[in-house]
């Protein structure tokens, strides 16, 4: 039932852009109807499409620093963290920046015990 409303809301926004849309392909004979039905189509798709960018494992997040200093060896110079993967998930602990060494380290320790982490090693 949550999906419904979910997918029901989402429709709802989507049709916002139809008279936009309208707008642009009227000219090549488009009518109102045509786009309001086009937009449920491509609404109908993208709900899918967004919910799957959204909430899956397979997306991983990183978080950057132009500069600071490792909290691992001190070093100063560009950081990075890995926040989120597939059976990892640091969202909720307190930052820890590494530099590049570090951080090639970090992911190759976090593969050898299963995280899978499709980014390169840095």
């Amino acid at each position: 039932m949550a999906n419904a409303r979910r997918f029901g809301l989402y429709l709802a926004r989507w049709q916002l852009s139809t008279p936009i849309l309208w707008l642009v392909i009227r000219n090549l004979g488009a009518g109102l109807g045509s786009t309001v039905v086009a937009n449920l189509i491509g609404g109908a798709i993208f709900f899918w499409v967004d919910r799957f960018i959204f909430t899956s494992r397979a997306v991983e997040v990183w978080q950057f620093k132009d500069k600071g200093r490792c909290d691992a060896c001190g070093k100063e110079e560009s950081l990075w963290r890995l926040v989120k993967a597939s059976n990892y998930d640091k969202s909720s602990s307190r930052p820890h920046f590494l530099c590049m060494q570090c951080s090639k380290n970090k992911t190759d320790q976090l593969r050898a015990q299963g995280i899978k982490i499709r980014g390169k090693s840095l």
